[in-house]
């Protein structure tokens, strides 16, 4: 009995556990979010903007977004996973979902690199506006998803050259 209740209270631990630092990640998000819209507002960030390479602040902050929706979603799946409401599903549904979310993921964290690049690339150390805290968050954001984008676009070259040479 006392294995079953020690099993129960650690479980319970990691659940809030989780949960707090589901909540931490949701105001550093939302932080973000505010901080690329100010960007927008911000005269020596327009300034310095190169004609030819423009950051496009608006997918970055439709990129948070998606960060806090999939957030809520992994909140509620680490709920149901705890109240047990998994349930089974087709597979051919599943194949679909996982082809058409790895094209989404592919085409948005590219562009996401790209703009937290050209962002890192021309950020003025003397701008006030763009030197604070929030813009590390979308470096390391673009760091993730450069390897994350290389990841999808190898398993993806490499799927296809398998399909490929294997008949």
């Amino acid at each position: 009995m006392y294995n079953i209740f020690s099993f129960y209270i650690v479980m319970n631990t990691s659940y809030i556990i989780q949960l707090l630092l589901s909540f931490i990640s949701f105001g550093i998000l939302i932080s973000v979010y505010q901080y690329l819209g100010d960007l927008k507002n911000c005269a020596c960030f327009l300034e310095n903007e190169h004609p030819k390479y423009k950051i496009n602040i608006q997918l970055l902050q439709v990129y948070e977004i998606l960060e806090i929706i999939a957030l809520f979603i992994f909140i509620g799946f680490i709920t149901m996973y705890k109240s047990k409401l998994f349930k089974g599903g087709g597979k051919q549904g599943m194949k679909f979902f996982v082809l058409l979310s790895s094209l989404v993921f592919l085409f948005i964290s590219g562009y996401v690199s790209y703009y937290s690049i050209l962002l890192f690339l021309m950020a003025k150390e003397d701008c006030l506006c763009v030197d604070k805290w929030q813009k590390y968050i979308v470096y390391i954001q673009g760091v993730f998803n450069s390897v994350y984008f290389l990841r999808i676009l190898f398993s993806m070259v490499i799927v296809f050259l398998f399909i490929t040479f294997n008949n």
